[in-house]
């Protein structure tokens, strides 16, 4: 045949040269088609080879115009953490106090737009997630005077890298523009612009967190708080009214009933601090007792002296008569915000606790009633001591309803030591078991 139709393999080899006279190994293709064949495969495939190079090229293009997008992207963002499971925003815990003054310094109110503060927050329960984004967000609110416009709030499932339960705050990019300081010259020369230049603070160096590397945490200056005056007011009265419950020789809650009396008062204070205060409380309180179980059967004389075993008098059981007692109760105390202890913004809590403990004077006046009739039984040899005193405290908690008023629940837990407060005296009436419970509610106003 005149068609030659052995198959012919070109090779293609390395185009490198020897370096140095060292020898270098050679690659070669060996096509497997005709050598008639390639130039038609060659023709054939030349389109859809510069298409695919030109696909190529645009796709490492886009890819690096989005890795200059997102590398050039400054805007800081602040990483909270919360604790797996729980929606309350913890300020000392995981560093997120330091964050949050950072954060607080860079937000300036007047400046931000609507929407431009993003809050993100990630975890398991999107309603867990969305308490804690509204948490930070009241944070913001009540330190830097933020609004709900400020916020673009997005609540999801899920975690932010490898984070789970936090809230990012993303904040945007603030540019301020220098405008040009024009200097009027003398007469005959022209004028021209000066831009005054600052020369930037040598930032200092912040310890590594455990943050995502991805992420930016923003430490900034932290402001100074605001004075103590700002915070809450120094002189403060309040009323409160509430139960009193004594327990002596006879006791309110008694074997047959309880026993429920009245009992009112006036408080003033004046706070040096947000931890410590002093008050001045005065109380007037009034109820009954009766016998306990064990002793109904006790005889009591009118002279109030009790005895176990008849005597040659008329005597009637202590299961029969009731006292009457009535009490000013005047108290000195310290007062302490247990919510200090913890917090250094106590200022800002709704509800606090104070502990007091409290010095008493008290002036008692008691008698002996009989139970049938309200008839009084004692002769009065037996009285109550003119002033006696009383050592205890109280544990109140406040909840603030606004800047001037708090309502206040308070539990006042008294030893006395007045040994005939009810008018009963005993023959081995030389140890003082003697106390007085008082639950009380009330308001306080908060005056200056």
């Amino acid at each position: 045949m005149g068609r030659d139709t052995r198959f012919l393999f070109p090779i293609f080899q390395s185009p490198h040269r020897r370096v140095r006279d060292r020898k270098h190994v050679v690659f070669s293709i060996a096509s497997p088609f005709p050598l008639s064949c390639n130039p038609i495969f060659t023709k054939n495939m030349r389109k859809p080879v510069k298409r695919a190079v030109l696909c190529c090229l645009l796709l490492l293009v886009g890819i690096s115009f989005v890795n200059a997008q997102q590398s050039g992207s400054s805007e800081p963002q602040i990483v909270f953490r919360f604790v797996s499971g729980n929606d309350m925003f913890y300020v000392p815990w995981s560093d997120n106090g330091a964050k949050l003054d950072s954060l607080c310094s860079l937000l300036v109110p007047d400046i931000l737009k609507a929407g431009s503060v993003r809050v993100d927050g990630y975890g398991n329960d999107k309603k867990t997630v969305k308490i804690r984004c509204n948490r930070v967000k009241s944070e913001l609110i009540l330190r830097r005077g933020l609004t709900e416009e400020h916020f673009t709030t997005t609540n999801r499932i899920g975690t932010f890298g490898e984070l789970r339960n936090v809230v990012v705050v993303t904040l945007p990019i603030l540019e301020e523009r220098e405008k040009p300081e024009v200097v009027t010259l003398e007469p005959g020369k022209t004028e021209r612009p000066v831009t005054e230049t600052k020369q930037e603070e040598p930032k200092e160096e912040t310890p590594a967190t455990d943050v995502q590397a991805t992420t930016q945490d923003v430490q900034g200056p932290v402001q100074p708080e605001e004075p103590a005056e700002s915070a809450h007011c120094r002189w403060s009265i309040g009323l409160n009214a509430g139960i009193p419950f004594f327990w002596g020789d006879m006791l309110s809650m008694s074997a047959d009933k309880i026993y429920i009396g009245f009992a009112a008062g006036v408080q003033g204070s004046y706070r040096f601090s947000d931890l410590l205060a002093v008050s001045l409380s005065v109380d007037y309180a009034r109820g009954k007792l009766g016998a306990r179980d064990y002793a109904r059967d006790y005889l009591l004389a009118p002279d109030g002296m009790t005895w176990y075993v008849p005597q040659g008098q008329a005597m009637q059981h202590y299961g029969d008569l009731y006292s009457k007692v009535s009490l000013v109760n005047a108290g000195l105390s310290l007062d302490v915000n247990i919510n200090r202890i913890f917090s250094k913004r106590a200022a800002e809590h709704r509800f606090t606790v104070w502990v007091s403990p409290t010095v008493y004077g008290q002036f008692f006046s008691a008698d002996i009633y009989t139970k049938e009739g309200d008839k009084r039984y004692s002769n009065g040899t037996t009285e109550p001591d003119k002033f006696s005193l009383g050592l205890g405290g109280a544990l109140s908690l406040r909840y603030r309803v606004t800047r001037g008023i708090d309502l206040q629940l308070k539990n006042s837990l008294i030893w006395m030591t007045d040994n005939y407060f009810d008018a009963i005296r005993t023959p081995f009436g030389k140890t003082r078991h003697n106390a007085m419970w008082m639950p009380q509610i009330g308001v306080v106003w908060n005056i200056k």
